[in-house]
């Protein structure tokens, strides 16, 4: 609560209260849970896509990520992968984290990366 109230006090809310303080956290955190449904579900009807175009009952994929979001915040990944799992049970998805720290096409090389590593030690 002390980062909360730090924050709308350099945002020039001197006058904001606790209740204000505990407000903003509820708002972020609704906001955050959100982001992070609308993700898993967007995820959720590409995969399931994928399984129904490659006529699979079950499919197993790797994708690729990047972005502060999804790396830093202590709750993103697990609720998007909740809602993933909700949405598409048929589908197992394993994330993998890109390190590259680049941004563009980082999420796109790490899952290629994944799938030539696979494919090599077969």
């Amino acid at each position: 609560m002390r980062q909360v109230r730090s924050i709308l006090q350099h945002l020039g809310l001197a006058g904001s209260t606790c209740d204000d303080s505990v407000l903003v956290k509820e708002v972020c955190s609704v906001v955050a849970r959100r982001a992070a449904q609308l993700c898993g579900a967007g995820l959720a009807a590409l995969v399931d896509k994928i399984r129904q175009n490659r006529n699979l009952n079950q499919l197993s994929i790797t994708v690729g990520v990047d972005g502060t979001l999804y790396k830093t915040h202590p709750h993103f990944s697990s609720i998007m992968q909740e809602t993933l799992q909700d949405l598409a049970p048929q589908c197992e998805v394993t994330f993998l984290k890109s390190e590259d720290g680049s941004g563009k096409g980082a999420a796109l090389i790490t899952a290629v990366a994944c799938r030539f590593k696979s494919e090599k030690l077969q």
